[in-house]
């Protein structure tokens, strides 16, 4: 089984010292990184990949802008984001342009490590949903006045995959009502957001009812810890 992705940073500077503990504070969680000099280079590193933390050194020209775009944008509109630097004056304004942390300078190893720590749920929590555990279960779907069974192929926190007889349309919503491996009903409402010819089509979930969220949330902590179990174990695939 594939486990998932170790969480990612990206650090927008050109300063070497908060580049050094930075870089010293991630690794020493077993983490990515990656460094970008500039705003511009850092826009196009988070268009292409999906990120779990962005560290952003204030004194980069643009860094409130970036702050500000990323929090805009979509596929890292969620990442948690540290900002360095900055005055006190500067705060509240850094604050409402998206950032979650704000770190002092000059940073050291031990604050940074602190900090992703600390907001390691918000991280974890963000990777389910986009992480995709491959699946092969029953999925009933009702649009409108129709329904009809399909497989769901792939499921996370956010989003599924399904194969229908009948091709689902894009950007219907619709509902659905699944079984977990756990005996754990599951059902409500979501949104075709791609489509293909071979009659798959991709969901992202919008609500979940009753304690849908939970039961969902506690399947994908288990498949988590499953799939750390086997690498420990030296399984691999």
């Amino acid at each position: 089984m594939t486990q998932p992705q170790e969480l990612e940073f990206v650090l927008v500077s050109s300063d070497y010292a908060t580049m050094q503990a930075v870089s010293k504070g991630v690794k020493k969680l077993g983490a990515k990184f990656v460094l970008v000099p500039t705003a511009h280079e850092a826009r196009e590193c988070l268009n292409r990949r999906k990120i779990d933390g962005v560290f952003v050194d204030m004194d980069v020209p643009g860094a409130l802008g970036l702050i500000e775009s990323t929090r805009k944008g979509t596929s890292n509109s969620k990442a948690v984001i540290f900002a360095c630097g900055g005055s006190t004056k500067e705060s509240t304004q850094i604050l409402s342009a998206g950032a979650n942390f704000l770190l002092r300078k000059p940073l050291n190893e031990e604050g940074v490590a602190l900090h992703i720590k600390i907001s390691k749920d918000l991280l974890v929590h963000e990777q389910r949903r986009y992480f995709r555990y491959p699946v092969n279960l029953a999925v009933t779907l009702k649009e409108g006045v129709g329904e009809q069974q399909g497989r769901m192929t792939d499921l996370s926190g956010g989003g599924m995959a399904v194969c229908t007889a009948k091709a689902l349309k894009h950007g219907a919503v619709v509902d659905f009502v699944f079984e977990l491996s756990l005996g754990v009903r599951v059902s409500g409402k979501g949104q075709v957001t791609w489509v293909s010819a071979e009659g798959m089509a991709g969901i992202l979930l919008q609500t979940l009812r009753g304690k849908g969220g939970e039961q969902l949330d506690a399947w994908l902590a288990g498949r988590e810890r499953l799939a750390e179990k086997r690498s420990q174990g030296g399984g691999g695939n």
